[in-house]
């Protein structure tokens, strides 16, 4: 019966392997290094990417007041950003800032368009409902109110717990008042106005229901049915009455003569 090989015998076996082949194992070594260098300038790089990035977003400047329209060359800023730091977390940002410049300078299609390329360039970062709302927005400011409308919907549709939902229901009863559309015009004001919390827009959807029933009294909900009496106080009721009649139920009332069979009425 043959005795196991001693522990230290693999490691031996190793060595000799390792004497035979050092040549070809410090290639390996080397380009092992080699490799672990280019990740860390990768990753290095793409640090300093960032940071750079993130300097250049600061350093355009916004006006402090929404009032105040911003500087010009404001977006063109922004989008220069975009294409220097093309990877980087503050690109999409940076484009999705510029197409709100040019909303707010009231170039309304440039906007669009700059929105529109956010979503197909960025279609996976979290900003893709700002940018929906902005090219419904834009639609809307440009006064294409058929577009405006289903963009809107689309909108509702995909992104209903999105902060923006309730100015975009206020905007589709806007447009839809306009469109001579008052019904729905009053559904999307209910949405708002029942919601059950009491925000700004649920204040205004109730003032703008009220202006809608002046105008179209049909789509105004019916007055609530008062309640029933309660059995107690009815059958109390009739009984007083019963027991003490109007003094001038003689003359109002009309009176009921019981005859006996057999009896005739006196002429």
């Amino acid at each position: 019966m043959e005795q196991d090989a001693p522990p230290s015998a693999g490691f031996y076996n190793f060595l000799g392997w390792l004497e035979a082949n050092k040549q070809r194992v410090a290639m390996m070594a080397a380009g092992v290094a080699v490799v672990a260098m280019i990740v860390a300038i990768i990753i290095w790089r793409k640090g300093q990417s960032e940071i750079e990035a993130a300097e250049a977003m600061s350093s355009v400047r916004l006006p402090f007041s929404p009032t105040e329209a911003p500087a010009p060359g404001t977006a063109e800023a922004f989008l220069k950003i975009t294409q220097e730091y093309p990877k980087t977390k503050a690109s999409g940002e940076a484009m999705l800032r510029a197409a709100s410049v040019y909303f707010d300078q009231g170039n309304y299609q440039q906007a669009q368009e700059t929105f529109d390329k956010f979503i197909r360039s960025y279609g996976e970062t979290p900003y893709v409902p700002q940018a929906v709302f902005g090219i419904a927005s834009c639609l809307d400011a440009q006064n294409k109110t058929a577009e405006a409308i289903a963009k809107y919907n689309d909108f509702l549709k995909s992104y209903p717990n999105d902060p923006a939902a309730e100015q975009a229901r206020l905007n589709l009863a806007r447009l839809h008042d306009a469109a001579n559309q008052p019904a729905q015009a009053v559904e999307m004001l209910t949405k708002i106005a029942s919601g059950g919390q009491f925000t700004p827009a649920a204040n205004e959807a109730q003032e703008r229901l009220k202006v809608l029933y002046a105008k179209h009294p049909n789509l105004a909900p019916p007055p609530p049915t008062p309640p029933a009496p309660p059995m107690s106080t009815t059958i109390t009721t009739n009984i007083i009455m019963a027991t003490n009649p109007p003094s001038n139920s003689a003359s109002t009332a009309p009176q009921i003569i019981l005859q006996t069979p057999g009896q005739t009425n006196a002429k």
